[in-house]
């Protein structure tokens, strides 16, 4: 598989949460790959015990865990970085405050991955979550738990487990007002209301 001039996001395994009343059962995160003049890069890996599902994806779409050169984490939370020993070659990148191992690239504030491919503080949910922003035919943000839920976009309403809920709303806003495509931590991926 060829990487596009122009990056393009794939979405390889859709997050999801199992819930009983509030209490969460099951979940792993949206893993998507950016591909273009950068590489491909992974944001997110999901849960671990979601491994095969990541393998099959990969395997899918013609890559393997040697093909990814960059890995982002959104933040480092076990159902969104399980897999990331999967991806011993790629560089890795998550927020300083996330307190990532030794050999993480540690980013402070947004940090350029390539054209078009941007990382963007976006706490709140924790205080090092950061969002992937992607400038391609659309613009794509890639948020892990900055917006957890297309319901949580709905209702402005930050995430329920959050650090502060005035910095996770501001977060939410700043992606909301950039985005024309939201990758929510867990679900598919929406359109944000009034962009073209």
């Amino acid at each position: 598989m060829s990487t596009p001039a122009i990056p393009a996001v794939k979405v390889l395994c859709e997050g999801f949460l199992v819930r009983e009343g509030s209490r969460v059962l099951d979940a792993s995160s949206t893993v998507s790959l950016v591909s273009g003049s950068c590489g491909y890069v992974l944001v997110d890996t999901g849960a671990a015990h979601h491994r095969d599902d990541l393998l099959s994806a990969l395997s899918t779409s013609g890559l393997s865990p040697s093909s990814v050169g960059a890995l982002v984490n959104t933040h480092l939370h076990a159902d969104h970085c399980g897999n990331n020993g999967l991806f011993g070659r790629a560089r890795f990148y998550a927020h300083r405050s996330e307190h990532p191992p030794i050999g993480t690239v540690r980013v402070d504030d947004r940090t350029s991955l390539g054209p078009g491919v941007s990382l963007v503080p976006t706490p709140g949910h924790t205080e090092g979550s950061v969002t992937v922003f992607v400038e391609s035919d659309l613009r794509y943000a890639i948020c892990g738990d900055a917006i957890p839920t297309k319901a949580n976009y709905d209702s402005r309403t930050p995430p329920a487990v959050n650090i502060d809920p005035c910095l996770a709303l501001a977060s939410l806003d700043l992606i909301s007002s950039w985005a024309h495509v939201v990758v929510p931590g867990h679900g598919p991926p929406f359109r944000t209301i009034g962009k073209k």
